[in-house]
């Protein structure tokens, strides 16, 4: 007997229920896949509810608004031909969401970007740690503008290139997504060890106003190579200086993107400390919906040579086609390397 593909959405108390499950019915129903809505219950059993679309039992406390607010939304799921169950779990989001991930193989997890947050203070906190270790990709959606505007067609899509395997392997799956949709790619990199305060004097003034022009051009040439050894010869290239997070959401705007595809390499719980996390900086800021592709071995160099290596199928792993918007299928992949 053959699976269906599964879609997870999670939801509670702080997420933008209606846009959030309106999101993961368009992409089963594109997929012909089934939904999984994931609702944390504290200190109870995970429970399954089995018995279809329009009996979603309340429980008691917070968990009895959702409900009715899910109840209300999938009772037109039916005319969608999608399958949906609604799933209780015990645990952390952190920990609970992954793992059901993983033990049900699911082909995508959409959350709201204020997933986990406080009714008083709305962040992206929890949605971020959820992401960073989750084994399939994350559709992280911005409540407001998902809710107002939708979601649009893939036009521009935006992907930032540090030159690691994370990035290698979300510039792939940016340079699928616009074969599919004829949509543009703009490839972002961010200097960081340009001075923020070039209060300089004389000749060291002059030099670095000199010489940053020349190596920002350069950097664009090699954002181009790598591209083009993708099979993309026509991607934009943005070189900037100063915090990732900053350009990312600066750098959208401006290209007016409708997506941010983004790497996530494996880091330590101390390399997060000390050096912070983009992803956390960022998802509170973007205005367009984020796609996280986890990568194993992502935080490794990308090499100079060998890199046509990434064309490649066997040297990878991909799960299924999924759609990213109602009448447009895309293709979100799990790339790991094998």
């Amino acid at each position: 007997m053959i699976t269906p593909p599964l879609v997870l959405v999670a939801i509670e108390h702080a997420t933008d229920v209606e846009p959030t499950l309106g999101v993961a019915l368009d992409v089963a129903r594109a997929r012909s896949a089934d939904v999984h809505v994931l609702e944390l219950v504290p200190h109870r059993a995970a429970h399954v509810d089995h018995r279809g679309l329009n009996r979603f039992e309340p429980s008691h406390g917070p968990g009895t608004s959702i409900g009715a607010r899910v109840g209300s939304i999938v009772r037109s799921a039916d005319a969608y031909g999608v399958r949906v169950r609604k799933v209780r779990l015990r645990g952390t989001p952190e920990h609970a969401i992954p793992a059901y991930a993983q033990l049900h193989q699911a082909t995508l997890l959409v959350i709201e970007r204020n997933y986990g947050s406080s009714r008083f203070w709305r962040n992206g906190r929890t949605a971020s740690e959820v992401a960073r270790r989750s084994p399939v990709p994350v559709l992280v959606l911005p409540n407001r503008q998902a809710r107002d505007r939708g979601l649009r067609e893939l036009r521009r899509i935006l992907t930032p290139v540090d030159f690691s395997v994370a990035s290698a392997v979300a510039l792939r799956t940016a340079v699928d997504l616009s074969r599919r949709h004829d949509a543009r790619v703009t490839v972002l990199h961010a200097l960081q060890d340009v001075p923020r305060h070039m209060v300089f004097s004389g000749s060291q003034a002059w030099r670095i106003v000199r010489q940053l022009p020349a190596r920002m051009e350069a950097v664009a040439e090699r954002l181009r190579r790598r591209a083009a050894l993708l099979g993309a010869h026509d991607v934009e290239t943005e070189v900037v200086t100063g915090d990732a997070d900053s350009a990312i959401v600066r750098i959208a705007k401006r290209r007016d993107a409708d997506l941010i595809v983004m790497g996530m390499a494996n880091r330590s719980w101390f390399d997060r400390v000390a050096f912070g996390s983009t992803l956390r900086r960022l998802l509170p800021r973007a205005t367009v919906p984020v796609l996280i592709v986890p990568v194993v071995a992502g935080a490794h160099a990308w090499p100079d040579s060998g890199g046509d290596d990434l064309r490649s199928p066997s040297r990878f792993r991909s799960s299924s086609t999924v759609p990213f918007h109602s009448g447009t299928s895309a293709k979100y992949e799990a790339l790991a390397i094998t």
